[in-house]
């Protein structure tokens, strides 16, 4: 009597199906992380910085009461008359407004790169662990590769030149530590 136990034969699916679940985890885990970045770390309003004025401002008061920068025109000169009635300037009303919402902008920007950074190595080291399944297996490290793109494209403007180098750098150093700790060849003779 034979001891071995009779198995069933391991059910494969077709290659197409594998590919379908592999980019559906991939883009359903940047889909959460974006959506989970959004809640903890919202993006600035406009509006909340930069609110439309409730009326147009024809003198430097007035665009001083709607936290406006009144920008003169140049004195006319004296030989010239106008038919037109003396507006001596314009009202920017985004001057004083702007550079808050863009610092604002910017510090969110800041704070979802380094969330969006955690996800992705997260992602990606889980993704390396035998976990049972190469297809989740994959969707987790090529989600992580997104979601570490993604949140080096988005920060990247903000980003001084010193400090691209040193993403860059860590990037790199990370990938290449998980690549030789994970995929170590065979001694060749």
């Amino acid at each position: 009597m034979n001891d071995t136990v009779l198995s069933e034969p391991k059910k494969t699916h077709p290659r197409f199906v594998r590919w379908a679940l592999l980019i559906a985890i991939v883009i359903v885990l940047n889909i959460f992380f974006f959506v989970f970045q959004q809640n903890i770390f919202p993006s600035p309003k406009y509006d909340t910085y930069c609110p439309q004025p409730t009326q147009k401002a024809f003198t430097e008061k007035a665009c001083v009461a709607q936290q406006g920068v009144w920008n003169a025109y140049p004195p006319v000169s004296p030989g010239v008359t106008s038919s037109k009635s003396q507006i001596t300037g314009y009202c920017d009303y985004y001057a004083s407004c702007q550079p808050k919402y863009e610092s604002a902008r910017s510090t969110q920007h800041l704070y979802a790169f380094a969330l969006l950074m955690v996800l992705g190595i997260t992602a990606l080291v889980i993704g390396f662990m035998p976990i049972g399944s190469s297809i989740v297996s994959s969707g987790l490290s090529y989600g992580g590769v997104l979601a570490l793109l993604i949140a080096s494209m988005q920060y990247w403007s903000d980003a001084g030149s010193l400090l691209r180098l040193g993403i860059s750098a860590v990037a790199l150093a990370i990938l290449i530590y998980v690549g030789m700790r994970s995929f170590k060849d065979a001694p060749t003779r």
